[in-house]
């Protein structure tokens, strides 16, 4: 994809950029969706924020096709607890 232009706009106390249709159909992002931003090395990095799974979050995700059997690690070597 070519490079985009855009300008930094005033918005109430804070300031803003517009994100064209085609850099968010090429970031596969829609309306609503949330960035995370950081400034390194005097650039600014826009990236999707990663949502913070909780393990309830993470169990609910099971299902019987991607459950992992029971994996027999032999006998206890040492003072493991099983």
């Amino acid at each position: 994809m070519a490079t985009v232009k855009v300008q930094v706009v005033k918005w109430g106390n804070s300031h803003a950029v517009r994100l064209p249709k085609v850099v968010l159909e090429k970031a596969e992002m829609r309306d609503g969706d949330h960035l995370e931003i950081r400034v390194e090395k005097g650039r600014i990095a826009l990236e999707p924020a990663r949502p913070k799974l909780t393990l309830r979050d993470l169990v609910a995700r099971i299902t019987p096709e991607n459950l992992h059997h029971e994996q027999d690690w032999g006998k206890p070597v040492g003072r493991e607890v099983w």
